[in-house]
């Protein structure tokens, strides 16, 4: 194909050059004299019959030797253009990127090997070059290095941690270096793989004929690598953490081994096995996993073939990037960054009375070492302070009769509810019952109303609530009981608003009965809310549920809210069990089950595990449902930067106690490379956005980072604590592909004029492109009659014709 369009190159060139005569008087007198010697040589011919009719073969020779020697006689000369010598540049870039380690299947040497001997001193192609244009070198992987050929000593060409290949940008550089001058095109030396993207008609603006050079290599090479990790991180508490890998393989059938261990702790792996057949080029495994502590933890996942695992195993960073059944190992491998928040999260239970629900709330809780459960019970509802017998009547409540009157200030009043705390850090905290200000009901992350009424809050708490879901971005659990979702106050009050369900219509009664829990279609793709790994096992455990006797009454579901779970009473009445909505930046599920405390009374151990409780997993899982996606004070991200891959951008958001944006805040955040030594930065204040920080990490060297920020107030007061952390993998771009792109390749000599040329054809390529159009161009004049091919020919038709005439006996 390369030999092809050489020639028709060259063809098309010869057309174009003009053809003129340097003696065009002679035009008449030479016409007649070959016309005389053609007509005596047909004449003569035509008299003798000894040759046969190898006379007229003898006869053409003879003519047409006449005719190249009056050819002569009218001096035909080639008028043509070619580029003045070195007047013109020619910019030669060089792709140093780590790719171009690679080497073929079955080959002895990689594609900067193959570069280094078409640069040697016994390669005649760059000298003609010289010779016509104005070489400059260069060579390219994140940033273009200029570099010189000399032919007393080897070219060499270094590619130590180069795994960025901006081809695009580079080609720019140079072209923008001589915009002023004249420059006959660029030659490219790369295997096409860029790690920019580039659009189809990027190159159009360029105004430069680009010439890439393409290595005779196989078009498929022996390779696996893995091609993308997601993570998926999930409430499911047996497996919270889903790994997905993805490989691909170009090559024959292969028995794959895809690993994944701790990067800190390489001793725990775990290992799937995964055969891909001939033809079928991409497969996945899925990995699910508690990992053993929260928090940011990274692991890395590996593929490589089973006959390869002695020689894998054995592998360090200084030794053989490659093996016999894989063209490269840079690509087998990929870091993956799991951060598990970790608390702790304060969750405020609010009951009306006290019940079973709370008992084993608390008691599932307490073995999460993440969430803390704090309890506001009624015990007793205010009393009117009233009396017709008794003349002195006290001003406490009858529950605290006989308490000393040193602690008089502990007992409750009679207008006021009995109600005692659970689990609180400090002595006053909730000591004037449910939160009446932003700083303290905000210090929670979630709140749940069991088998409360809404005339318990005044107006100002539940509006403080709505805000804390709607503004804070808090999680908030309506449960069943006597007195939940009913009554106008109710339906039309705040938490009305913020149910998941409209509440009971008018008449509308609850009824007891037997129903039967179970789990929708929406349900089931929700982790949390399932406690089997499939559906077929969930379903199982759902059958052997004891019956539920307590529902509410309650209206439909709110637009957009998601129905989850239903009941279904013996007459096949079906009211929705569970309901989940978002609520501004919160979210609010609406249970109107009075009496799940049923599954931990009579539970039906499960016949594969006996030992396992599922309704203190179904607690703990509902309780990180809520807090799950709710903000902190200060929140710490790591975004990509805009101009470099080298960069990150450390963003972090902080807030006061009222959630309310925090400028004058001190950001000290510390970056530790994972076998490094940490790096302390202050970030400054964004200009664009209130209570946002910013600063700018540059990575120098490949691998997994941990960064922490530190919030303190103008006072230095600590505000709050955050932390996360990214993987830097510039190979993981630069080996996405290992085989050549010819594709990109051929788009970009065909947007710009030029061509893609084997690097079998430069000596071709150096002896045409001075004949091509290039910004300096000189005339010349050829005689073509002056040439030794012109000379044969007329003596080669001379000589036949003779031969002719002498085998026939007429010599």
């Amino acid at each position: 194909m390369m030999r092809e369009e050489s020639l028709f190159w060259g063809a098309n060139q010869l057309i174009a050059d003009s053809v003129s005569w340097g003696a065009p008087q002679w035009l008449v007198p030479v016409a007649v004299v070959a016309t005389l010697l053609s007509g005596m040589t047909i004449w003569n011919y035509a008299q003798s019959n000894a040759m046969g009719n190898v006379r007229w073969v003898a006869a053409a020779l003879k003519i047409a030797a006449i005719g190249l020697a009056a050819i002569c006689l009218l001096q035909p000369m080639r008028n043509s253009e070619r580029a003045q010598p070195r007047a013109n540049l020619l910019p030669i870039l060089i792709d140093r990127s780590e790719s171009m380690e690679v080497q073929s299947t079955g080959g002895s040497i990689t594609r900067r090997e193959r570069v280094e001997q078409l640069f040697g001193s016994r390669n005649d192609w760059l000298r003609r070059l010289e010779q016509d244009f104005d070489v400059r070198g260069y060579t390219f992987s994140s940033r273009v290095a200029k570099v010189s050929f000399s032919a007393e000593r080897d070219f060499r060409l270094d590619t130590t941690n180069e795994y960025s290949s901006r081809i695009r940008p580079s080609v720019e550089a140079v072209r923008n270096r001589f915009l002023e001058r004249p420059i006959a095109g660029i030659v490219l030396f790369t295997d096409g793989n860029t790690t920019q993207s580039v659009g189809t008609d990027d190159w159009k603006d360029l105004n430069c004929p680009i010439y890439p050079v393409v290595p005779n290599e196989s078009a498929s090479l022996a390779d696996v690598r893995v091609s993308n990790v997601t993570v998926r991180q999930t409430d499911f508490e047996s497996a919270p953490v889903s790994v997905r890998v993805q490989v691909e393989n170009s090559g024959d059938e292969r028995d794959l081994v895809v690993r994944l261990e701790d990067y800190e702790h390489e001793d725990s792996a775990q290992e799937q096995s995964l055969t891909l057949r001939s033809g079928q080029q991409t497969g996945e495994v899925t990995f699910q996993f508690r990992p053993d502590q929260s928090g940011l933890r990274f692991f890395r996942a590996t593929v490589f073939a089973e006959s390869d695992r002695d020689a894998f195993d054995s592998m360090d960073d200084g030794q053989p990037r490659s093996l016999r059944s894989d063209v490269t190992l840079v690509n087998n491998r990929r870091l993956v960054t799991v951060d598990r928040d970790s608390g702790p999260y304060r969750i405020l239970y609010v009951a009306g009375r006290p019940n079973w629900e709370f008992k084993f709330l608390r008691r599932a809780i307490a073995s999460d070492a993440e969430i803390e459960l704090v309890g506001l019970l009624r015990i007793a509802n205010k009393e009117p302070k009233f009396s017709f017998r008794d003349q002195g009547v006290s001003g406490s409540n009858s529950l605290f009769r006989g308490v000393d009157e040193k602690e008089a200030e502990l007992t409750q009043q009679y207008d006021e509810p009995v109600i005692i705390r659970m689990g609180v850090k400090e002595s006053d905290e909730l000591s004037d019952g449910f939160p009446e200000s932003a700083e303290e009901l905000f210090a929670y992350h979630a709140v749940i109303l069991d088998d409360i009424e809404p005339e318990f809050f005044s107006e100002d708490q539940l509006l403080l609530l709505r805000r804390f879901v709607a503004f804070r971005g808090g999680g908030l659990l309506m449960l069943g009981g006597q007195e939940s979702f009913s009554g106008r106050e109710f339906s039309d009050g705040v938490l009305g608003e913020l149910s998941a369900v409209y509440g009971p219509r008018e008449g509308q009664q609850s009824v007891a009965a037997k129903y039967q829990y179970s789990i929708s279609r929406e349900g089931m793709l929700e982790p949390w809310l399932r406690l089997r790994r499939n559906e077929s096992d969930e379903k199982s455990r759902l059958n052997r549920l004891p019956h539920l006797t307590t529902v509410n009454a309650i209206g439909d579901a709110k637009p957009g809210a998601v129905v989850l779970a239903d009941v279904e009473s013996e007459d096949g009445v079906s009211t929705p069990a569970l309901v989940t909505q978002r609520f501004g930046r919160g979210r609010t599920a609406a249970s109107p089950i009075g009496d799940l405390w049923r599954w931990a009374m009579h539970r039906t151990p499960d016949s594969s595990d006996e030992t396992k409780d599922d309704p203190a997993q179904m607690w703990r899982q509902l309780a990180h449902w809520l807090v799950g996606e709710v903000p902190r004070r200060v929140d710490l991200r790591v975004e990509d930067h805009v101009d470099s891959p080298k960069a990150v951008d450390i963003v972090v958001s902080v807030s006061d106690e009222a959630y309310l944006p925090l400028d004058n805040a001190n950001i000290e955040l510390t970056v530790t490379p994972i076998g490094s030594e940490p790096l302390v930065l202050q970030a400054s204040a964004d200009e664009q956005k209130a209570g946002v920080y910013r600063a700018t990490y540059w990575c120098d060297r490949p691998g997994a980072f941990r960064v922490s920020a530190k919030a303190s107030g103008a006072d230095h007061a600590p505000i709050g604590e955050d932390e996360s952390g990214w993987a830097y993998e510039p190979a993981v771009d630069e080996f996405r592909n290992v085989v050549l792109n010819r594709e990109m390749m051929t788009a970009i000599a065909e947007q710009t004029g030029g061509r893609v040329i084997s690097d079998d054809d430069l000596d071709a390529f150096a002896e045409a492109l001075p004949s091509q159009k290039v910004p300096v161009m000189q005339t010349w004049t050829y005689p073509l009659w002056h040439s030794a091919w012109w000379l044969t020919a007329l003596v080669a038709c001379l000589c036949t014709e003779w031969g002719l005439r002498r085998w026939k006996g007429m010599a």
